[in-house]
């Protein structure tokens, strides 16, 4: 994902209490029946969605291992919350934008010039109180994990790490315009830069590492243990920098913002899957550790 300052790079990429004690029954009466003369123009949001028996669901493109090539974390999420409101999750795959208003604006509450969008609701939605408070087409709501930064590294070329000091002579690989690499550029007067290597992606990122080309990567914790996936030839620590070791994020979704009761459905939904443990199952499905939001 493209990150342009410290603030969005966990803006980006780089997601309550009230709707807790609902269920999704309760949240359902008086909202889903409609009489069969009203017209499309006179129903809700949910109720439209119902009608037509499909959620669409904004996806990001290439973002293993929440969304990609069909599959992913935020795919089976989805998936499950389309069938807590008794619909069918049809994917609105997209590329992310170079800033977090701009993939809300496409998938949210606007669409594309060329009429591509918006969907129902979109996942994978970073919630930081200074940036929600702020938008006014969007709501931002129901966290369901929470990420943060990490290095992955190699075992064997690095036995441990206590600061960025070997990085002055070891490769370091990291997604190009993300947080991990503005830091890495910038840190201690630029004295890493000479070994920084930029890859186009995390994915690709972790391929070097894997391949012996670097000896560490800096990316989300997320996709650190997916790529590694239990391998024991690797560690996955948070790094050595307290500016990235201080960042955490919660995840979540975002719908329209005066889709009013779909939001409570979701919620709902959401408390629910949370619950029965169906969200930390689809997390460590993947590989991840589930860190509650």
């Amino acid at each position: 994902m493209v990150q342009k300052s410290v603030l969005s790079a966990f803006i980006h990429r780089l997601h309550r209490g009230a709707c807790a004690t609902l269920t999704l029954g309760a949240v359902s009466v008086g909202l889903l029946f409609v009489a069969p003369s009203a017209g499309a123009e006179d129903l809700t949001p949910l109720q439209k969605i119902q009608q037509r028996g499909i959620l669409t669901v904004a996806l990001y493109k290439n973002f293993a291992p929440f969304s990609d090539n069909g599959k992913g974390i935020d795919v089976d999420l989805a998936e499950a919350l389309a069938t807590k409101l008794g619909v069918k999750m049809s994917p609105m795959w997209f590329t992310a934008d170079d800033s977090m208003s701009g993939d809300l604006r496409k998938m949210v509450w606007k669409g594309t010039p060329i009429g591509y969008g918006p969907a129902d609701v979109m996942m994978h939605v970073p919630i930081d109180p200074q940036y929600t408070s702020k938008v006014d087409q969007a709501k931002i709501f129901a966290a369901y994990h929470r990420e943060r930064f990490a290095v992955a590294r190699r075992l064997d070329a690095l036995p441990d790490l206590q600061d960025l000091a070997p990085f002055e002579k070891q490769s370091m690989g990291v997604e190009g315009e993300s947080m991990g690499a503005l830091v890495m550029l910038s840190a201690d007067s630029g004295r890493y830069r000479e070994k920084l290597r930029i890859f186009s992606s995390s994915g690709d990122a972790i391929k070097a590492l894997k391949a012996g080309e670097v000896v560490a990567v800096m990316g989300q914790q997320g996709e650190l243990e997916n790529g590694v996936n239990g391998d024991t030839r690797f560690a996955i620590d948070l790094p050595p920098n307290q500016l990235l070791k201080m960042q955490q994020w919660r995840i979540g979704i975002a719908v329209k913002a005066d889709s009013t009761d779909l939001t409570q459905a979701l919620q709902v939904a959401m408390n629910e899957l949370t619950a029965d443990g169906t969200v930390k199952r689809i997390v460590e499905s993947y590989g991840l550790k589930h860190r509650e939001p």
